[in-house]
């Protein structure tokens, strides 16, 4: 993962911090891991948290399906300084009963909000479709996207949890971070 946080601070001539220190689960100390990124892209602030936490059982077995083992923890805010005011929205994946019924959908994924021309700028996004692919085919993976107004800024929070790390998971939800500040200043 520093390899990418690294491109990252490159690309987007951001700040850069990585911390190590150990954790205790019980047993032993093992390695936790911080990176903290964050950058300005036109009116936004983009922050990303990410934290890993080595297991003692980092393979899984089949006995415990990885229950146990490594975790990846990433939160990404994407703060958009805006004089309008913007319409909440949340983005889930799809139910199981939506998934056994309706089993060629156009969108992997549901999304709430009450404004069409926001909600077809979601479903049109790439990069969005990019990350719901990856819950397709990790069901670990399930983030939980929501951007809302909060205190006078538009504020979209991501946060998700993994077993594996998946930098193409944070290379797509930083590309839409960025296309939800290119989309809030048209």
């Amino acid at each position: 993962m520093e390899n990418t946080f690294t491109k990252l601070k490159e690309n987007e001539n951001a700040e850069f911090l990585k911390s190590e220190k150990k954790w205790w689960n019980g047993h032993a100390y093992l390695p936790l891991k911080n990176y903290h990124l964050n950058y300005k892209y036109l009116n936004g602030k983009i922050i990303i948290h990410y934290e890993f936490r080595q297991s003692e059982f980092s393979k899984p077995s089949m006995i415990d399906g990885g229950a146990f083992g490594d975790r990846h923890n990433c939160q990404v805010k994407c703060k958009i300084e805006i004089d309008k005011s913007f319409l909440n929205f949340s983005i889930s994946e799809r139910g199981i009963l939506a998934k056994l019924f309706n089993r060629k959908p156009d969108l992997n994924y549901v999304i709430k909000c009450n404004n069409e021309n926001l909600k077809n700028f979601l479903k049109r996004n790439q990069n969005l479709k990019d990350i719901f692919t990856i819950v397709e085919n990790s069901p670990e993976f399930s983030p939980l996207i929501e951007a809302k107004m909060k205190n006078g800024n538009y504020e979209l929070n991501i946060m998700y949890n993994t077993q594996q790390k998946n930098e193409n998971a944070l290379n797509s939800i930083n590309e839409f971070c960025k296309n939800l500040i290119d989309y809030c200043n048209r």
